[in-house]
């Protein structure tokens, strides 16, 4: 019987090839960008889940109320790293990141190898120590990885840029010099894979060391200058709200606090009265930060929502413009329901009928939708500024596909299927077949 209905249902499609194509072109159209969209979101809610230890990894974020504003900030002194992995046992590991291009050598830099005489201009240098690496875990291609950034003047590159100036080779050992000071040698004791492009951390492609390094005279005891990003890794079962409450209570009443009194500062407490260090998983960096000074470019979870609700209403139209197609046409199909009644059709099997043809319209647009995503995603990547990709060998793609076909396909033809089988053979007959353009209000 359902072979039946599926050449019944390809003869309908090849009789009429313009309705056909306005149908499909247009489901087809709704489903790429829904396809596009769905893309976006998955990468946006894709963000620093990369890392093994990705669940238990936080960023340390200052909060304060200034001039009866929340304001959020994610700088801190030198020694807070230090402090937090000594003074507290939740604290398996914690790390420090220096992003700020204004201290020589973050940002950007002429480089060359040692062999070279001619400078190319790099981005995406920060400072970095061995705390942080050890808690990331990015995968090592050459070096270990776990001793990388112990040692003065050594540094981490990516495996991009160790195929552009070392192609072929291990450079582990090998020496590169920045804007021509040959005074400070930089030796790779490692190189990684690169950072995910939806890694918070993605346009750093040289980590250099901060062993040995003080900005100032005794920095590493200073708790007046913020110019550090630290990371932390929670040990498990760790209470992360009461965690957070104790962190603060104990570095304002054994760091932050003294130190502003030593200063002479009068009013160290009431400015501090409203100062909390939270914990924001690095899963949330992305698109939980629209309040926060980081300096990073980032999504926002609040259009991820929009973007959502967008796709549902595009599938939402598309589905109620493919309804109104089928009723549309319920004055041709008015005289096969009646001949098939009259010669003994029941109408379970119109109804069979219609959704066999409204999920073979919905398989044929899911393929052409799909089709022009994929035609369409370089252009949508420009606009969106991302690099995605169809995952074409994911194993969930042919299902996922196939089964919201015949949903959409479903549901989308369960109106018209029992709307055109509901028609009265008699009243077909004697050429009564206005019963559908009066009843027009899920139409219009």
């Amino acid at each position: 019987m359902f072979k039946n209905y599926f050449k019944i249902a390809v003869r309908q499609l090849r009789k009429q090839k313009m309705y056909s194509v306005v149908k499909i072109g247009g489901f087809a159209l709704s489903i790429a960008a829904c396809l596009l969209i769905t893309l976006f979101i998955r990468d946006e809610l894709g963000y620093d889940k990369s890392y093994p230890d990705a669940g238990r990894i936080y960023r340390v974020v200052g909060n304060a109320i200034e001039n009866g504003a929340t304001v959020k900030w994610v700088s801190f002194p030198a020694p807070m790293a230090g402090a937090m992995k000594k003074d507290f046992p939740e604290v398996e590991k914690a790390g420090r990141l220096m992003p700020n291009s204004l201290f020589p050598g973050a940002g950007s830099n002429e480089m060359r190898t040692s062999d070279k005489i001619e400078n190319s201009f790099e981005e995406g240098f920060t400072y970095a120590d061995q705390g942080l690496i050890d808690i990331l875990k990015i995968p090592a291609v050459y070096g270990d990885i776990s001793q990388a950034l112990k040692q003065p003047n050594t540094i981490i590159i990516s495996k991009s840029k160790a195929d552009k100036y070392f192609p072929g080779q291990n450079p582990v050992g090998k020496t590169i010099y920045f804007n021509n000071n040959t005074n400070q040698p930089r030796t790779i004791t490692a190189v990684v894979q690169d950072i995910p492009a939806n890694s918070h951390l993605n346009k750093f492609n040289f980590i250099l060391t901060l062993s040995g390094i003080e900005w100032w005279k005794n920095e590493q005891n200073d708790w007046d200058g913020n110019n550090y990003v630290d990371y932390v890794l929670i040990k498990p079962g760790t209470n992360i709200t009461a965690f957070e409450k104790k962190l603060t209570t104990d570095l304002v009443h054994n760091y932050y606090l003294p130190t502003m009194l030593k200063d002479g500062d009068k009013n160290a407490e009431k400015e501090l009265a409203s100062f909390k260090v939270q914990l924001q998983p690095v899963s949330d960096i992305n698109l939980y930060s629209y309040d926060i000074q980081d300096g990073l470019s980032h999504g926002d979870i609040r259009f991820v929502w929009l973007f959502a609700a967008i796709a549902c209403f595009i599938l939402v139209i598309a589905c109620i413009n493919f309804i109104n197609l089928s009723t549309a046409k319920s004055a041709n199909r008015a005289k096969e329901v009646g001949l098939r009644k009259v010669v003994g059709s029941h109408r379970s099997g119109l109804v069979q009928q219609f959704l066999t043809e409204s999920v073979l319209f919905s398989l044929l647009s899911f393929v052409a939708g799909l089709l022009l995503a994929w035609i369409l995603l370089p252009y949508f990547n420009t606009l969106a500024s991302k690099s995605l990709n169809i995952p074409w060998h994911a194993w969930w793609l042919a299902p996922v596909m196939l089964g919201a076909a015949l949903i959409v396909g479903v549901l989308a033809g369960l109106y018209p299927s029992f709307y055109l089988s509901a028609f009265k053979p008699v009243r077909v007959l004697k050429g009564d077949i206005s019963r559908g353009s009066k009843n027009a209000t899920l139409r219009n």
